[in-house]
């Protein structure tokens, strides 16, 4: 069993020391931008209010300066004066590879996280835990709450202990893409970190923006995987009807002259009489770059995004020069990562849609998967002089990917990796017989990983 790799750190206010709130310990690779944010986002949590549980539970989310977090909370007994409700904080600090390891699941990694500290612990070692993935009870509150998350919604809910168990249900139901800009609290005593899913003692006096989604709406019915399947279905027959209509009117147009009438030769899979259709492309404009400013990157940012972008095309095969800079790794991948092969037209794909059945399914989910890799959106020829967020703003603009400004710069190429990754594997489609493009479509789908 492969093991994920993370560094890790303490910090707390504990009765055998007379330093108040500072760090512990820590392991040696971790640096000194993470424990200063570490120490914020801790600060953030709250005091624990006088008759309240103990802490416990943990709290995961991803830090500015890179890392993605995943924390233990508890509580020493007193703290340095004497004083009850001291809290403590055993982080666990995860890079890219290793977050991408555990699915971005923080519950996998829960049993590593120690709340037992005494005045011998001076250093703690890199750690390493099995890989697992974590399983869950059934919770019908769970299927909501995952709705509203996916839906960019923030929910805050009350409750007089950890939410670890309804935590633990909800991440079983989010993608892996949805997971990764989650944060999540089972408990805390404050809101100074805005999860997007916290647990509070109590609601009241607590400040949540228009972002949090009011928990009597949670109630409400959650659409299923077949409703949406029908609603796709039906905007593709309204799509292609009036592809067929509009193509009609015009061949009437061009047929009313004096010439006689005869069928236009037809492209592959459409019937003799029916004229051909264009895959249907929408030509935008790029971001345009005075929308974008480098002066609220990091000035560890461009390193971030480069390792982001050299992750980007190890997963896709795309060999890139270790200290290739990330306007060079940007180029690079939009020039390898196309597909130029043959498409369904609209009139296949109405067909499709119409036609019952997974295959048919399956083929529509394919073409919607294939056209973020057409090469109808070059990157613009002032590409390499422009700022590095509207970069990669263009790069995913490109892929047919829009751009979410809550994304920070060093999580665009992850998050672009994701929605170029399949989320099953890919099988021969015998609908290939009929709809020959599928077979091109198999071939170059199959070699994408999976998410």
């Amino acid at each position: 069993m492969s093991q994920v790799r993370y560094e890790q750190a303490v910090y707390g206010s504990f009765p055998f020391w007379d330093r108040g709130y500072a760090v512990l310990a820590q392991s040696p690779g971790c640096r000194t931008e993470w424990l200063e944010e570490l120490q914020r986002v801790c600060q953030r949590f709250g005091e624990r209010p006088r008759g309240v549980a103990e802490p416990a539970g943990l709290f995961a989310l991803r830090l500015k300066s890179g890392p993605w977090i995943i924390v233990g909370v508890g509580s020493p007994g007193a703290d340095d004066r004497g004083r009850p409700d001291a809290l403590a904080f055993h982080a666990l600090f995860l890079g890219p590879r290793a977050a991408r390891q555990v699915l971005w699941d923080p519950f996998a990694l829960e049993t590593a996280l120690r709340r037992d500290w005494g005045p011998d612990t001076h250093s703690l070692p890199a750690g390493a835990w099995p890989v697992a993935c974590s399983t869950a009870k059934p919770d019908d509150r769970a299927a909501p709450i995952a709705a509203a998350l996916s839906r960019g919604r923030r929910v805050a809910l009350e409750a007089d202990q950890p939410i670890d168990d309804l935590a633990r249900a909800v991440w079983q139901l989010l993608t892996p893409r949805v997971r990764r800009r989650t944060s999540v609290a089972t408990w805390a005593f404050g809101n100074g970190n805005r999860f997007d899913l916290v647990a509070l003692p109590k609601l009241a006096g607590v400040a949540f923006d228009a972002s949090y989604i009011d928990a009597a709406l949670l109630r409400a019915p959650v659409p299923t995987d077949s409703s949406r399947q029908n609603r796709r279905r039906t905007l593709a027959a309204i799509l292609g009807a009036a592809v067929v209509v509009l193509a009609g009117a015009i061949a009437l147009i061009v047929g009313s002259g004096d010439r006689p009438d005869r069928p236009e030769p037809s492209s592959k899979g459409t019937p003799p009489g029916s004229p051909p259709v264009r895959p249907l492309v929408v030509d935008v404009q790029p971001p345009d770059p005075t929308a974008y400013r480098d002066e609220h990157l990091g000035p560890d940012d461009p390193r971030l995004v480069a390792e982001g972008l050299a992750d980007l095309a190890a997963r896709f095969d795309i060999k890139a020069e270790p200290a290739a800079n990330p306007t060079r790794l940007m180029i690079l991948v939009a020039d390898r990562l196309r597909y130029r092969g043959p498409l369904l037209n609209a009139v296949e794909r109405f067909r499709l849609a119409d036609e019952p059945g997974p295959d048919a399914a399956r083929a529509l989910a394919w073409d919607d998967q294939l056209r973020h890799f057409l090469a109808d959106r070059p990157l613009p020829a002032d590409f390499a002089l422009g700022p590095l967020r509207w970069q990669l703003a263009t790069f995913a603009w490109s892929f047919h990917v829009p751009d979410d400004p809550r994304r920070t710069a060093a999580e665009v190429p992850y998050d672009l990796a994701d929605a170029l990754s399949l989320n099953a594997p890919v099988r021969p489609n015998p609908l290939a017989v009929t709809y020959p493009s599928l077979a091109d479509y198999a071939r170059f789908l199959g070699r994408l990983p999976r998410r």
